[in-house]
């Protein structure tokens, strides 16, 4: 994990002496309101002209980024001559400045790049400030990007989309709202969980997973009932850094893509999402890995059933743990496990996981 990570509350005084040395033309992407109006924005821009580094505002940026928000943040870079990119605010925000980083050195189809193909030139310098302690693609070298057409995520793999500098300044997550709060800290959760059963992890990715949990858990509650607790929102921010060098070493598994065709079409945020795929998939992993599945239960407070344990966890936070709740029903399931089949979340994921295995725990789910 290359990203050289400055923080601690008050970090971001540090934006304007550490990007000094770039000294070019920066590209500012952020989403339409909330950074402006949590005055994070106006921040990260004095920091800017403290560097005396000129600065273009893209602030297009909705929730689960599409391609053509990319295309356009894109173009709009390669008019400006811009250097390098400075993603601000949640995860869709961080991840469209990995892929206008990319696109603006590229003139293929990014839908390439979801299927593996490798750039050309490496992508333009990226620089982060995330505002929420969920996603973790400050410290990952990946971005997700949603293809409006195909009505699902599809993600960037690279290790040229790791940031090379991130800030993380709990301050800057005092703003967020209690469900976005709880939304994101439900994300890094699941990514935690994810990372423990990935057939890719490690010593060193067991110790990032259960580092984050242990703070989800014990700090969640807490910044929920409390958001100006900034010692709670510290842990939270860093449950979010460990999960994310966690999955930039595992990458993430079923339950990710699962949850990316339902937050599409229903506009779930996708921690939510992801979080309530999550107990049946451990019900699930039983058969495989139970004495990981019994760890992760004794974490939530109930070694021997996990999933009752996720979901408890997932009501107390004032979350519908059912996909039904949001809407969701028996005839889009099918769909939803037509389009996860070939994904490469399947191949990471313990157990073996044709369609219908798909769509069984999309049912237990419902």
């Amino acid at each position: 994990m290359p990203t050289r990570i400055i923080s601690g509350p008050d970090s971001l005084e540090r934006l304007g002496r550490e990007v000094s040395r770039i000294n070019r033309k920066c590209l500012l992407v952020t989403g339409r309101r909330s950074s402006r109006y949590s005055g994070a924005l106006d921040k990260v821009q004095d920091g800017l002209l403290e560097a005396k580094i000129e600065s273009v505002l893209f602030d297009q940026v909705e929730p689960n980024p599409s391609i053509e928000t990319i295309s356009e943040g894109a173009e709009l870079a390669r008019a400006k001559g811009i250097r390098w990119v400075l993603g601000l605010g949640g995860g869709s925000a961080m991840d469209a400045a990995k892929a206008i980083a990319l696109m603006t050195v590229s003139q293929d189809d990014i839908r390439h790049f979801f299927k593996g193909m490798k750039p050309a030139r490496p992508p333009l310098p990226i620089v982060v400030v995330p505002t929420t302690s969920g996603t973790g693609s400050e410290v990952t070298p990946f971005a997700v990007i949603t293809d409006q057409q195909e009505g699902d995520k599809f993600g960037l793999a690279m290790p040229q989309l790791f940031p090379s500098l991130a800030f993380l300044d709990p301050k800057l997550t005092l703003s967020m709202p209690s469900s976005v709060t709880v939304d994101t800290g439900l994300d890094a959760l699941c990514h935690a969980i994810e990372a423990l059963f990935s057939s890719g992890r490690s010593v060193f990715s067991d110790l990032f997973a259960r580092s984050a949990m242990d703070r989800v858990i014990s700090n969640l509650s807490v910044v929920r009932a409390e958001p100006e607790c900034l010692e709670a929102r510290s842990q939270m921010q860093l449950a979010s850094m460990f999960a994310g060098m966690a999955i930039a070493d595992t990458a993430t598994l079923l339950p990710h893509a699962m949850g990316y065709p339902v937050t599409v079409r229903y506009n779930l945020p996708h921690g939510r999402s992801t979080a309530i795929l999550t107990p049946a998939f451990l019900e699930r992993l039983k058969e495989t890995e139970p004495e990981r599945v019994e760890f992760v239960g004794r974490l939530l407070g109930n070694a021997a059933d996990a999933p009752t344990a996720m979901r408890g966890f997932i009501e107390s936070m004032g979350v519908a743990p059912r996909l039904g709740a949001y809407g969701v029903h028996e005839d889009d399931v099918l769909v939803f496990s037509e389009q996860v089949q070939g994904k490469p979340h399947l191949s990471r994921s313990p157990g073996d996981w044709d369609q219908q295995a798909i769509l069984d725990l999309y049912r237990r789910s419902l």
